[in-house]
């Protein structure tokens, strides 16, 4: 995994973290990216006390190169959740999908060098997997 795309999900985490005050619970990673064409996967969420969801998940968004983004189902675990596409500084496709609620928040970023459908689907999977207890 590069070291570059890791740290794009962690600096994405540090914006994250001053979201939810004192974080109880942190995560940043990049998955893929083997080869030039290969998809990857960005995670990047928080978790402690979220004041104002709807800000703090406009302002995690506004990071992005995407153009507008709209209201999509936020899934079985509730909260506010919102989508938008765009291009990558190398071109890349982007789907940037996040969430937030009075507890977590969280980003969930999809790139390809080619253009992709609805991620959404994948946003609920990744975000349920994110949002497991521990133990």
């Amino acid at each position: 995994m590069s070291r570059v795309l890791t740290g794009d999900a962690r600096s994405q985490l540090d914006q994250l973290k001053r979201e939810v005050g004192t974080p109880t619970s942190a995560v940043g990673w990049a998955y893929g990216g083997e080869t030039q064409d290969a998809d990857v996967l960005y995670v990047s969420g928080a978790s402690g006390t979220v004041t104002d969801p709807s800000g703090a998940l406009e302002r995690s968004l506004r990071v992005y190169r995407i153009s507008g983004t709209k209201l999509v189902d936020a899934g079985p675990l509730g909260g506010e959740a919102r989508c938008g596409q765009g291009r990558a500084e190398d071109g890349s496709y982007m789907t940037i999908c996040g969430w937030a609620d009075a507890e977590t928040l969280g980003v969930v970023g999809f790139t390809s060098s080619r253009p992709m459908a609805d991620r959404t689907a994948d946003f609920h999977a990744v975000r349920g997997a994110l949002l497991q207890p521990a133990g």
